[in-house]
C-alpha cells in the first residue's frame, strides 16, 4: 500500500463543484477590479455590517461639514474601517470639485481594488502600522472599529491619534456599550444621531464625536 491510498480522494462532484467555485470568484475579482461591480458583499467573518444610504450620507454631509471648517485645502478626510462610505463621498460635489480628499484605512483587500488610489491596508491590531507620510494629516475620520470590544477601540483610537491632526475631527459609530470608553480615549460624546444598518442588527449602535457637530 502507498502513502497515497491514506489520502482521502474527492469525487469528480466535488472537484468540478471546487473548480466552479474557484472560477466563480476569479471573475468576481476580475469585475471589482474593472468597477463592473458596484456592491461589495459583507463578509461576517470579518464582522462587517454595511450601513443603509441614508445613514451612509448623513455620515457623510457631516464629515464634509467638519471638514471644510478646517484651514487649508483640499481638506482631508480619513475612513478608518468603514469603507463603505467611499462610494458616497465620491458622489459629492465636494469631492468632485477637490476641495477634499479621502483616505480608507481598511483591512479588506477588496476595496483596495475598488479604490486603489485611496485605499491603505490596516490592520487594527496593528495600530501603529501605518504610512509615516500620512501620520498627523487628517482634519476629520470617521471610524467604524469592526468588534465591540475594549481592545479593538483602543487600539483603533491609538491609530486615530497618530493619524490626525492636533485639532482633529473624530466621528466614531459603534455600540452604545462602549460609550465609557470612547469617552475615556478620545472625549467623545454621544450624538443623537442613530447609525442604521442594511441588516438590522441586535446590538444598540450610536453614533459618537469629539466635537459639536453640525448636522446631526
Amino acid at each position: 500500500m502507498s502513502d497515497d491510498d491514506d489520502i482521502p480522494q474527492l469525487s469528480a462532484e466535488t472537484l468540478a463543484a471546487l473548480s466552479m467555485f474557484q472560477a466563480e470568484q476569479q471573475q468576481k475579482y476580475e469585475e471589482l477590479k474593472s468597477g463592473k461591480i458596484e456592491k461589495i458583499d459583507e463578509d461576517w467573518q470579518l464582522s462587517q455590517f454595511w450601513y443603509d444610504d441614508d445613514t451612509s450620507r448623513k455620515l457623510v454631509r457631516e464629515g464634509i461639514a467638519a471638514a471644510l471648517k478646517s484651514e487649508g485645502r483640499p481638506a482631508r478626510i480619513g475612513c478608518v474601517s468603514s469603507p463603505t462610505l467611499v462610494k458616497f463621498f465620491h458622489e459629492t460635489e465636494e469631492y468632485k470639485e477637490g476641495q477634499l480628499t479621502l483616505t480608507l484605512f481598511e483591512f479588506d483587500s477588496r476595496f483596495g481594488m475598488k479604490f486603489p488610489t485611496e485605499f491603505v491596508l490596516y490592520d487594527y491590531k496593528q495600530p501603529t502600522q501605518l504610512p509615516a507620510e500620512l501620520l498627523g494629516k487628517f482634519d476629520v475620520i470617521i471610524a467604524d472599529p469592526p468588534f465591540l470590544a475594549a481592545e479593538c477601540l483602543i487600539k483603533t483610537a491609538h491609530s486615530i491619534r497618530l493619524l490626525g491632526k492636533e485639532n482633529v475631527k473624530v466621528i466614531l459609530c459603534t455600540g452604545a456599550i462602549m460609550e465609557d470608553y470612547a469617552s475615556r480615549l478620545m472625549a467623545m460624546h454621544r450624538t443623537s444621531f442613530e447609525p442604521k444598518h442594511t441588516n438590522n442588527l441586535a446590538n444598540d449602535f450610536s453614533c459618537f464625536a469629539n466635537y459639536q457637530t453640525s448636522t446631526f
